[in-house]
C-alpha cells in the first residue's frame, strides 16, 4: 500500500477548497470563475518549474560543475 505525504494532502485539499471558494464567488460568472483559477495554476506550475530549476543548480554547484553562487560581486 502507498503511503501518502500528508502535506502534499493538506496542499491538495487547500486546493481544492480555494477552486471552489472562486467557483461559489463567481457563480453568476463561470467564464471568469474559470479564468482566475487558470491563472492561478499558471503561476504555480511557474513556480514549481522555477524551485525545480534552483534544485537544479544547487546540485550542479555542489557537485562543482557550476561555480559560485551566482551574486554580483562588487568590483
Amino acid at each position: 500500500m502507498t503511503q501518502r505525504d500528508p502535506v502534499k494532502a493538506l496542499f491538495v485539499r487547500r486546493d481544492e477548497e480555494w477552486k471552489a471558494n472562486v467557483r461559489r464567488r463567481h457563480w453568476f460568472r463561470p467564464w471568469r470563475a474559470r479564468r482566475v483559477i487558470a491563472e492561478h495554476d499558471r503561476l504555480r506550475e511557474m513556480m514549481e518549474e522555477m524551485a525545480e530549476a534552483k534544485r537544479e543548480r544547487s546540485r550542479l554547484i555542489a557537485a562543482g560543475v557550476l561555480e559560485g553562487s551566482g551574486e554580483r560581486r562588487a568590483e
